[in-house]
């Protein structure tokens, strides 16, 4: 999965995304194009280099960022021996200049997360005149002929008043040759810089892995995230987990989002709970922070360990499909069985189902949920299945939502050994200033 991909889960991943200050386009389209990690060894690597950047202040090695451009075609283009123009060479000068300016930051600072090689030999080819700007022109310097062909020029066009047809011919010569040695000065200067594609390519690559550390650092610290424990196969658990798209959204409306705890290994995960009861969120969070984790970004907890998986299966809302043409029940089960058919095979899966059946009978889907628990055994992944359904399986890991508190919906889980679901509709109704009448008819058919 790329992390492009993975942007179409309805989790919460793209408001990271989109809040993630990356400042050069090269970083963004490589963090779009980088793959999910799945190993321990890859991101322990990754989180030694983030946890490094965490600590510096890296805010003049941002800002010399900002302007770095994707320039791999044009890396490739020298590589094969094409001939560059000179909007070319400026870009080969200008990332070869940032390079270095952050290459000695990074030394100041004592940085080895990310390493940049030594592009001063390509600065010196292409600035003959040692001007140290970014800017790229075929300079006099790199040629005596072309020179004194530049002085004859500029000493027929004078001061750029009409020009007899003698000296235009005579101008237009000396244009030709100016060409044709300008061709000669960009061809030797192409064979001198291409020896140093390798390290242009590197220096590319590792600016913009670089920009993507120090977005996610200072994403981590704004957000408070937190840095996994990762492991290959053991125990989730996430303390004071939550949602920051769901935590900004709470907080404009004047409210505070309740962090919740969980813990899951390879048994399966029930969290029971009345609806409005937070239970899509803990979905939602845990397919979020697993993601967070497998891209290498700071972790949504206070603290947490978190096992790696091949694949996420976030199965939630609506599966209908007018394309597919199949009802919304359909559409839930064939995506149920997907996950069944996956974990069959072998994979490692993290499989987060949302009330399955709820859109059926309450009593073929009490007996739907209970065969999907019975059938799917241990998970490698993870199993985390919400519902408002009495679920009797015994061989599961109950959490329930605490629920209203004095009026006051209270998100966090609490592990329980009873899957009888709390009868909070009512109440929750009239929480939220319901017509009266039809609370008080609904009391007494109850009662009745």
């Amino acid at each position: 999965m790329t992390f492009k991909s993975a942007l179409d889960i309805d989790c919460g991943i793209r408001y990271m995304f989109e809040t993630l200050d990356i400042m050069s386009p090269c970083g963004r389209k490589m963090l779009l194009e980088s793959q999910m990690m799945t190993t321990k060894r890859e991101l322990d690597f990754h989180y030694r280099r983030l946890n490094e950047i965490y600590d510096k202040d890296c805010t003049q090695i941002a800002n010399k960022l900002m302007c770095l451009k994707d320039i791999q075609t044009t890396i490739s283009r020298l590589e094969s021996g094409t001939v560059l123009d000179d909007i070319e060479f400026f870009e080969i000068k200008y990332l070869s200049i940032v390079s270095g300016e952050v290459k000695q930051l990074l030394e100041q600072q004592r940085i080895i997360a990310v390493g940049l090689p030594e592009l001063k030999d390509v600065v010196d080819i292409l600035d003959p005149d040692r001007l140290n700007i970014p800017s790229f022109y075929v300079y006099d310097s790199y040629s005596d002929e072309l020179r004194e062909i530049r002085k004859q020029m500029r000493a027929i066009q004078g001061n750029g008043e009409d020009l007899p047809d003698e000296k235009r011919a005579e101008l237009a010569v000396l244009l030709q040759k100016n060409a044709d040695l300008e061709l000669e000065v960009r061809r030797d200067l192409s064979g001198r810089v291409q020896v140093y594609a390798s390290d242009l390519a590197l220096a590319l690559r590792n600016l913009s892995i670089l920009d993507i550390l120090i977005a996610k650092a200072a994403q981590m610290k704004k957000m408070g995230l937190c840095f996994p424990v990762v492991v290959e196969d053991g125990e989730t658990f996430y303390n004071g987990m939550f949602n920051p798209a769901v935590k900004a959204h709470v907080a404009e409306a004047g409210r505070e989002f309740i962090p919740v705890d969980i813990a899951f290994e390879r048994e399966p995960v029930t969290i029971i709970g009345a609806n409005m009861g937070g239970k899509s969120v803990v979905l939602k969070s845990l397919a979020l922070n697993q993601l967070l984790t497998q891209f290498g970004f700071g972790v949504a907890a206070h603290d947490c360990c978190v096992n790696l998986v091949e694949e996420i299966s976030l199965c939630i809302g609506d599966e209908q499909s007018i394309v597919k043409g199949v009802s919304s029940f359909a559409g839930e089960i064939m995506a149920i069985d997907a996950v069944i058919k996956g974990i069959r095979g072998g994979k490692s899966i993290l499989a987060l189902i949302d009330e399955p059946a709820r859109t059926t009978n309450p009593v073929e889907g009490t007996a739907l949920v209970e065969g999907l628990l019975d059938v799917v055994g241990e998970v490698k992944g993870g199993f985390v299945l919400t519902t408002h359904y009495n679920i009797l399986n015994d061989n599961v890991k109950r959490y329930r939502v605490r629920g209203l508190v004095d009026g006051v919906m209270d998100y966090t889980l609490q592990r329980t050994y009873c899957g009888e679901v709390p009868h909070e509709a009512i109440a929750i109704a009239e929480s939220l200033g319901i017509d009266a009448q039809w609370i008080e008819c609904t009391k007494k058919n109850l009662n009745n």
